[in-house]
């Protein structure tokens, strides 16, 4: 089709080492609709490969307010049901502009490999060398081996190739949003890595309309720095002054006016601007939940961070990762990454919160009180639909009935909170 997507369905079959593809029809996203809906229709037409699905939502890429979400989606070895975690950074909009709608991972490889997508080509490459390496490690080899620093890499590390309980995949060097254990699940298929690089075109049928309304969305979105906003939604201590004395910078993921991960410095000093050398300087937090974990547990914030570091390398989910190491803190870098290397892992993920955590099936764990549990499930449902974020939609206050006036002038699809609820009764 010609807009909203680019190329067609890439059907991986690792059992053969042999790809192909087929077509990514209108009638596709009319009656399954677009994104995480057609994700879940793929998934169930495949169940007989165990599929890792990839893909992104109708907005994902373009100059909507942070339509930077994706989707990996597949079977969870934590729950046992299909579970959905994010592509957020620039993962998601690079799956989008890589030449292809959505991409079904199938059946496993009889030695490491990693899925190589640029420009509508589809490499399944030996990544023999790779196995045992951490993600940080993985990501440095694809990017040298490929020639180009701006590769998304979505990697499977150390745990995902143990099967651990904890295991989570990585977004280049840092730490993701996957909470369902689908890091292990590359792990099983032999899957290392999948690399990203798109230049793809998303046509819009109204490309006026649809721009000046994407512009009229952004101008009135607060924009925001750090974790200050999440925390006090949650009613958790404001993590942001905790990190204070590392923090460099704050960056935001695609097209997102909020600058919440934050990258902090412990191997210099935080305040230095220039390169000065130093090869690893330091981490991007993703996420408020994990540091909040390691603070309420009594750890000093640079061995805490040098704990998320150590659960990002070894690609464990560091919101789980943080809760079991909260309740013993070190200081001993050395130690600090002997503790995470003995992690078992626990069905447990969510906020340090008084009251329990509770799963909402396909999303994970409900984040209590971001939203009332309803609106938790509708703000995932509509944001994996559209491609933008569901937090920045539960905590900017937008009127998601906006978001959904622009799928009009961008592909010629009415959609309502109705039509995407029947998506996923």
């Amino acid at each position: 089709m010609d807009t909203m997507y680019y190329g067609d369905i890439l059907v991986v079959d690792l059992d053969s080492g042999k790809t192909g593809q087929v077509e990514f029809e209108r009638q596709m996203l009319e009656q399954s609709g677009p994104g995480l809906a057609s994700g879940m229709a793929l998934l169930r037409e495949h169940v007989e490969g165990e599929p890792l699905v990839l893909g992104s939502g109708l907005l994902t890429g373009t100059t909507a307010p942070a339509s930077c979400l994706g989707f990996a989606l597949g079977a969870s070895p934590v729950t046992g049901e299909p579970a959905v975690a994010p592509l957020s950074q620039y993962a998601g909009s690079e799956m989008k502009l890589s030449g292809f709608s959505m991409v079904v991972i199938k059946g496993k490889s009889a030695k490491p490999v990693y899925l190589w997508l640029h420009d509508g080509v589809a490499d399944i490459v030996d990544a023999s060398k790779l196995a045992g390496k951490d993600t940080w490690e993985t990501t440095d080899a694809i990017r040298s081996d490929m020639g180009e620093h701006l590769i998304q890499v979505i990697s499977t590390g150390p745990a995902g190739e143990s099967g651990s309980r904890l295991a989570s995949f990585s977004i280049n060097y840092w730490g993701s949003g996957d909470t369902a254990g689908l890091g292990a699940v590359m792990g099983e298929k032999n899957l290392k890595a999948v690399a990203l690089r798109g230049l793809g075109m998303l046509d819009a049928e109204e490309p006026l309309e649809f721009y000046h309304g994407t512009l009229e969305l952004l101008s009135g979105s607060p924009a925001e720095k750090g974790f200050k906003a999440t925390c006090a939604a949650v009613k958790a201590y404001d993590i942001d002054g905790w990190l204070k004395p590392l923090v460099h910078r704050y960056r935001s993921c695609f097209a997102c006016p909020h600058a919440c991960n934050t990258f902090v410095k412990y191997n210099e000093d935080h305040g230095v601007i220039d390169s000065t050398g130093v090869e690893e300087p330091g981490l991007l937090i993703t996420g408020a939940a994990a540091p909040l974990w390691l603070q309420r547990g009594g750890w000093e914030v640079e061995p805490a961070c040098r704990a998320l570091e150590a659960l990002c390398r070894e690609g464990m989910d560091v919101v789980r990762g943080a809760r079991e190491l909260a309740g013993t803190p070190l200081n001993d870098a050395a130690e600090i990454r002997a503790a995470v290397k003995g992690l078992g892992g626990t069905e447990d993920a969510g906020w340090p919160a008084d009251n329990d955590i509770s799963y909402t099936g396909l999303f994970g764990p409900w984040v209590p009180p971001l939203s009332e549990e309803d609106g938790w499930v509708e703000a995932n449902r509509a944001g994996y639909v559209l491609g933008i974020c569901p937090a920045y939609i539960l905590l900017s206050g937008i009127d998601v009935s906006r978001l959904f006036e622009l799928c009009s002038p961008a592909a010629g699809i009415e959609l309502d909170a109705g039509r995407i609820a029947e998506m996923f009764a």
